[in-house]
């Protein structure tokens, strides 16, 4: 869709009229054979077949296959949810159960996961001029704390994906050079934009490393280092929960080799005394 958006503007007439129903309606435009998407745009069989080479997608079954396919990405997990929810008729989901869940999630860390994948990615965010950290989505928030439990005990990190969205993330990027590295996080359903900034980083020369949940990931096949993150949950279309442990663990492994990690910290808490609630002897009473 993001394809067929972006070419739209240079398409003629015609073509222009098949792209527009696709991005309008593009669930029922994959249940359409040629003739009836041609009638539906009032254009012909052949204009249907002219887009689809200009999106080099060979003709209309490339161009059907592009549509099903994407279209089973955003609808699976409502399948998902609708056939967890359907076998639980009383709507009972309890702890016990999440617990469960996220045990198996961290339990299966260990397997994808090599320890001299994790010391390079520490060395790399250790050495690193400055960490910018991405995420889109729910893995917005994961690059949030990553960022800023990073701080400060390396030299710069900054998570670049909050207020603005995705084009001042861009913006904020575009300064990212050799010796900066990038963290980039992304979880089902992956942002197309994650992977676009990514390359961009890796473009620039600058080191990219990623927290993903499978090999299959767009993220896996840009990044230099990858962590992978179990993401399974019955119910959710994501557990956040392995994800979370990685960060945590990166963050605690960049802190280990700071050799003023101790003055930071103190520095850290002086900064912010004044904001924390700190219990008294007395209970917390106020003396007259």
């Amino acid at each position: 869709m993001r394809h067929i958006a972006m070419v739209r503007p240079r398409l003629p007439p015609a073509l222009g009229r098949v792209a527009d129903y696709l991005l309008r309606h593009p669930l029922k435009a994959a249940t359409l054979t040629i003739e009836e998407l041609a009638a539906a745009t009032q254009t012909s069989p052949a204009a249907v077949n002219r887009l689809a080479r200009s999106l080099e997608l060979g003709g209309y079954s490339g161009l059907k296959a592009a549509l099903v396919g994407t279209l089973h990405e955003v609808v699976s997990p409502v399948d998902k949810l609708r056939a967890e929810l359907a076998q639980r008729p009383s709507g009972v989901f309890g702890l016990q159960e999440q617990l469960r869940t996220t045990q198996a999630n961290l339990v299966a860390v260990e397997n994808p996961n090599r320890e001299q994948v994790f010391e390079s990615i520490v060395a790399t965010l250790v050495e690193a001029r400055r960490i910018y950290v991405l995420g889109f989505g729910n893995s917005a928030y994961l690059a949030g704390m990553a960022a800023a439990n990073l701080v400060p005990f390396c030299a710069d990190a900054i998570a670049i994906c909050m207020e603005g969205g995705n084009e001042h993330a861009a913006y904020r990027l575009a300064m990212i050079g050799a010796s900066d590295v990038l963290l980039a996080i992304s979880l089902p359903r992956y942002s197309l934009d994650t992977a676009r900034l990514a390359r961009f980083a890796r473009d620039r020369g600058a080191k990219v490393v990623a927290i993903t949940d499978s090999p299959a990931s767009p993220l896996a096949q840009i990044a230099d280092d990858v962590l992978y993150a179990p993401v399974e949950h019955p119910v959710l279309t994501s557990s956040n929960v392995a994800a979370l442990t990685i960060i945590e663990g990166l963050v605690a492994a960049v802190i280990a080799r700071n050799k003023e990690a101790v003055g930071l910290a103190a520095e850290l808490t002086e900064s912010v005394l004044s904001y924390l609630h700190v219990s008294t002897a007395d209970g917390g009473r106020k003396r007259k």
